[in-house]
């Protein structure tokens, strides 16, 4: 093995030419039916009996056994749709599990079937859809081959496509049909065939029981059984896929009360503004594995809020995206280049330090052709006026173009690939931001990867000077991705002082950083265990100041990870610390860390319980010297009961405390959302949301309620509401109410088939 790895190292840096080619495996056929089915949740028809039965078997908690429930799978397809039907029995007092109906609400605590199709079978990325007895529809991408990176998990849920699925009860089986119209698919057809990667899993949550087809394995933790690599090559024959037109229209009303300072600037008066919109998406397939998408006056009405933060850190902080525009097959356009550092952030576009800038147009085009991925974006926004509370004054922002161009190709073997790619901003005055990329993936062995890459900054407001490197950043990674046996990865960067990816996203600037981690995992997959893995690691991070050099972070941790097969999971964190502020660090009004050295040690505990119970818990408790003080913290914490398949109740809590006695500095932080999910039907929903942060002294309430009789057919009323807990802590005095907005939001898809 040292020798294959050392051979692999030359090839890596002295014959880059050198191919390492794997055993690929069979193919399984799918096959075509001509057979009619009664599409009713009930797999009775000869069509099913006709087919031969996918045989699942154990992932968790016994690696490898016979299930215990008993599981008979399909699948096929005709000219419009692929089908996957299953009888899914219980016995020994087993019982199907349901506690929700919601549309992408599949959680822990339901027993859950579906599928993941690795359409375009590049062992990276992945479609899924998921349902569980209610009927409950959730469909989800998979980028990255499944990898969770710094505690990311890679689904990407908001992702939504035009399938169907209906389930029955009755007895002592549940039965899953559904329909998935080839057109909701992207895919390559080769010499009259498509190949792709299945895998199907159903989980059966009274006993902690997970099914799988393939037997993949288990190494790399729960993630496993979403990662394209692990699924099953099969092909179909004769396939067609259709390239309807989708054209969606919205029309939004809605009412917006602010409270804004009067002209005297003596107190606040509130401002009631009414709200009109109309807008249209658009959604072609140029082929059958490439789709254009269209917007005009765009509009994330239904989007919901971003959960409120506290940061104890000197690092900007990372939000998801939840639009569902910048969604679909994402991952093209991903290019890591740090720790949570990407070269594009799909909100920089639309959302400027909290506030909605609108989009008056743009077009996204994702797929493939011939053996290139191709990912294209450009995007208008209007120029908009706001009054920035940082620097007290009114901000004026052009009218911008946001252009991104992705292109890779597979080399060396099937899980590598080479690429380039372009970002730029560019405004009405001239103003221009363009980046350019080139990046490596290389899978030199089965489970390591190496990922480098190059970003260029080119900006109109900075002269180029003789050194290029300062307006660049370099970024090489080689990580080993299993959690059984030794495990280890290692991370160089370095930031120029004119890097500057304004369309991206980067925690630091003007830095040069090493990353170090080794570990090593168990799993166990013996019936007499309890234990289902465990593993320790330790890690450390160097990182240095440019211009001279200067050490100004170096932390290590030591850390232990346990996971239980009744559900239980674990975690202990050591960790040391050395910091250097070369300016001030302030975290609130009454709380300052002047410039100097810092060392702090502290320890945290994770824990959380299965969550096939009526209330699981899960939390983190910790505490140490923070700089020069101490610090105390609880949380996240959560509390999640799934009172029944209509409601759902869940508390978000945490608490921060830092005491710096020899300055006689004190701040302490309360961070709490409630959530209150009520599901009457699996169309129907109603999502009561609040938020509160002391440090913040605000509070925001969101309620939004959907209607979904059918996928593209969406009726959303929503109400945001931001309210301030202290009013005395600015002059004039706050008023309670900082605003109120009522939206109602109607859109409905049409489709167009030649």
């Amino acid at each position: 093995m040292v020798a294959k790895r050392l051979l692999a190292l030359y090839a890596v840096f002295i014959f880059p030419l050198f191919i390492l080619i794997g055993q690929g495996q069979p193919y399984l056929e799918i096959r075509k039916t001509t057979q009619k089915l009664i599409f009713d949740g009930i797999c009775t028809e000869p069509l099913w009996d006709g087919l031969e039965t996918i045989p699942m078997s154990m992932f968790r908690p016994n690696h490898g056994d016979n299930p215990t429930q008993r599981s008979e799978v399909f699948i096929t397809f005709d000219e419009k749709y692929i089908y996957v039907g299953a009888r899914l029995y219980y016995s020994d007092g087993a019982s199907p599990s349901v506690t929700t109906k919601k549309r992408d609400g599949a959680n822990g605590g339901s027993d859950n079937f579906g599928i993941l199709f690795d359409t375009f079978n590049d062992n990276e990325n992945a479609l899924c859809f998921e349902t569980n007895p209610s009927g409950m529809r959730s469909d989800f991408t998979i980028s990255n081959d499944g990898e969770a990176n710094q505690g990311k998990r890679p689904f990407g849920r908001s992702w939504n496509t035009f399938w169907d699925v209906k389930t029955t009860v009755e007895g002592d089986v549940w039965q899953v049909e559904m329909r998935i119209p080839l057109s909701s698919l992207r895919f390559q057809k080769k010499n009259g065939a498509v190949n792709m990667g299945v895998s199907i899993w159903r989980s059966v949550v009274d006993l902690q029981e997970w099914q799988v087809f393939p037997l993949m394995t288990n190494k790399f933790g729960s993630f496993s059984i979403w990662k394209p690599s692990q699924a099953k090559k099969v092909v179909m024959h004769d396939i067609e896929r259709k390239n309807p037109v989708y054209l969606t229209p919205y029309v939004l009303g809605g009412l917006e009360q602010l409270n804004e300072l009067n002209k005297a600037q003596s107190g606040y008066e509130m401002k009631t503004e009414t709200k009109l919109n109309v807008g249209l998406d658009v959604k072609y397939s140029l082929s059958s594995n490439l789709t254009m998408d269209l917007t005009l006056n765009t509009d994330f009405a239904q989007v919901e809020a971003d959960d409120q933060m506290v940061n104890l850190t000197r690092f900007s902080l990372f939000f998801p995206e939840k639009r569902q525009f910048f969604i679909e097959r994402s991952s093209i356009f991903t290019m890591r280049t740090g720790y949570m550092d990407q070269l594009f952030y799909s909100r920089r576009i639309g959302l400027h330090e909290g506030e909605i800038v609108p989009i008056i147009a743009g077009a996204r085009l994702v797929g493939r052709a011939g053996n290139w991925d191709i990912g294209f974006m450009d995007m208008q926004t209007a120029s908009i006026d706001y009054y920035d509370d940082e620097i007290d004054s009114l901000t004026h922002i052009e009218s911008t173009n946001h252009g991104v161009l992705r292109l890779r190709k597979r080399v060396f073997n099937s899980t590598s690939y080479l690429g380039a790619m372009v970002t730029s901003k560019i405004d009405v005055m001239g103003n221009y931001n363009i980046n350019t990329a080139v990046d490596l993936i290389y899978n030199p062995f089965r489970d390591d990867y190496i990922t480098a890459n190059y970003v260029q900054t080119f900006d109109s407001r900075v002269k180029m000077k003789d050194n290029l490197i300062d307006h660049g950043k370099l970024y090489f990674s080689w990580d080993n991705r299993s959690n059984l046996g030794v495990t280890y990865s290692f991370i160089l960067s370095r930031a120029g002082n004119y890097y500057n990816p304004e369309m991206g996203f980067e925690m630091m600037e003007d830095y040069s950083r090493i990353f170090g981690m080794i570990g090593y995992g168990w799993v166990y997959n013996e019936k007499e265990k309890k234990m289902l893995s465990q593993q320790i690691y330790f890690w450390s991070w160097l990182n240095k100041q440019n211009v001279d050099m200067k050490t100004d972070i170096l932390t290590s941790q030591i850390g232990y990870t346990v996971a239980m097969k009744k559900g239980f999971r674990g975690r202990v964190e050591l960790e040391n610390s050395y910091e250097y502020l070369d300016e001030s660090f302030e975290i609130s009004d009454d709380l300052m860390f002047p410039v100097g050295e810092y060392t702090s040690q502290s320890i945290s505990v994770g824990l959380r319980t299965p969550s096939n119970k009526l209330i699981s818990i899960g939390g983190r408790i910790g505490g140490g010297t923070f700089y020069d003080g101490n610090i105390f913290t609880l949380g996240p914490a959560e509390i999640l009961m799934r009172a029944s398949s209509t409601l759902k109740l869940g508390l978000d809590y945490q608490f921060n405390q830092i005491n710096v006695p020899s300055r006689d500095q004190f701040f302490s932080s309360h961070l709490a959302r409630l959530r209150t999910e009520l599901t009457f039907t699996t169309k129907l929903s109603l999502l009561v949301y609040f938020q509160y942060s002391s440090s913040d002294q605000f509070g925001i309430n969101n309620i939004r309620f959907r209607y979904n009789p059918r996928e593209g057919n969406d009726l959303y009323l929503v109400y945001n509401g931001g309210y301030n807990t202290w009013l005395e802590r600015d002059d004039p005095t706050l008023p309670r109410i900082d605003q109120n907005t009522v939206i109602l939001k109607y859109t409905y898809t049409f489709i167009w088939s030649k």
